[in-house]
């Protein structure tokens, strides 16, 4: 089952939908900035393509104008989102167009981001570049949401998954580690991660099951690109040695509130280990903007009943991922969420739709969304 939105499959033109389908080999990390995909196009013959890999590095356009070389001149260039036309980590787009020749820009959709100076089509079309913008901007929306919502809300795609027992139980035994989902867990847990910015867990989790949060391949062996590893928390340090801060520390990060004890944060920071405040009274929203903070458009969280009850009670959640094993735990197991009931009267009052189900090893797997949210099926 699909775990990330298809958005090639609503693109019709097939240039353009090649071009989704490489933007989404940046997924996880091109974070703060936006997946792209480019392909250049001379006298109906892909000479050309690219997508961003990675922040900091060359945009699509750049790579897919490398690759083709002299044969862009005069050709067509096919790119998912707005060239760009400001000087940050690397300079515009819209200079490497022009200086490439290109006679004519087909655009997914345009760059609403308030902070670009200048917008990249005009700039193109002043220069005598043919610019064209798709007719139907939705598919390459979908392929941003994350980044999108960052700029919109100033708050990341939060993603949840959560591992449960039939009846709906995350642990065996409160305060004690518990072995709920099989094989199909894992195979989901791995794949979120990978294409996820940031992975994190609250305080809580961090003490009992002491998570690395990493990803690995099917052989164990750790992949190359690591998502950011995160630990949520209110007031709550971490015990020192947990295995989440025992390597590479500049990839793990403490997010935690004003009221926590400066001294025991000391201690972290003398131990290499990256920390981020926000205001106590601001709550999870709190947390989540220092992680945007921290240049994460989205994050995967791997979410025990408290650090769930939360982000449910905020209304926080934009995916909430249910992985459910075959067997039942009891009364006596803790419940998943400690917050008020959403309903009125005898009725429920729905708040998510699922928009994915299906099975993985022996686990069931369903997918949720807001009920509010467009639909994209």
């Amino acid at each position: 089952m699909r775990l990330f939105p298809d958005a090639s499959a609503l693109v019709s033109d097939p240039i353009l939908q090649r071009a989704v389908m490489l933007a989404e080999r940046g997924r996880g990390a091109t974070s703060p900035n936006p997946m792209v995909g480019c392909i250049v196009v001379f006298d109906g013959v892909v000479v050309g393509e690219g997508f961003h890999e990675l922040a900091g590095g060359p945009h699509a356009e750049v790579t897919a104008l490398r690759q083709a070389g002299e044969r862009a001149r005069d050709a067509t260039v096919y790119v998912t989102l707005e060239p760009c036309n400001h000087y940050g980590k690397t300079p515009p787009c819209t200079a490497a167009l022009q200086s490439a020749g290109v006679a004519r820009v087909v655009i997914g959709m345009p760059d609403p981001d308030p902070h670009v100076s200048g917008g990249g089509a005009d700039v193109l079309r002043s220069a005598g570049v043919d610019v064209v913008f798709a007719s139907d901007a939705t598919p390459f929306e979908m392929l941003n949401e994350a980044w999108l919502k960052r700029l919109r809300t100033g708050l990341p795609w939060v993603r949840v998954k959560l591992g449960l027992t039939i009846d709906a139980r995350a642990a065996m035994v409160s305060g004690r580690r518990s072995t709920i989902t099989g094989t199909g867990g894992v195979t989901i847990a791995r794949q979120l991660r990978a294409g996820s910015t940031a992975v994190a867990v609250g305080a809580a989790t961090v003490d009992v099951d002491d998570p690395k949060l990493t990803v690995r391949d099917d052989a164990g062996v750790l992949v190359g690109r690591q998502p950011l590893r995160v630990v949520l928390s209110r007031t709550s340090v971490p015990e020192r040695g947990r295995g989440l801060f025992a390597r590479d520390t500049e990839n793990a990060l403490l997010v935690t509130s004003d009221r926590t004890s400066g001294a025991a944060l000391d201690a972290l920071v003398r131990e290499g280990v990256r920390v981020a405040v926000y205001p106590y009274a601001e709550g999870i929203n709190g947390a989540l903007r220092a992680l945007v903070a921290e240049g994460v458009d989205d994050v995967l969280i791997e979410a025990g009943p408290g650090l769930m009850s939360a982000l449910w009670s905020a209304g926080c959640i934009d995916e909430l991922f249910v992985v459910q094993a075959g067997g039942m735990a009891g009364n006596a197991a803790p419940p998943l969420y400690l917050g008020s009931a959403d309903a009125a009267g005898t009725d429920l009052a729905p708040r998510m739709r699922a928009v994915e189900a299906g099975t993985e090893g022996d686990d069931a797997v369903v997918v949720w969304r807001p009920l509010h949210e467009k639909s994209t099926g």
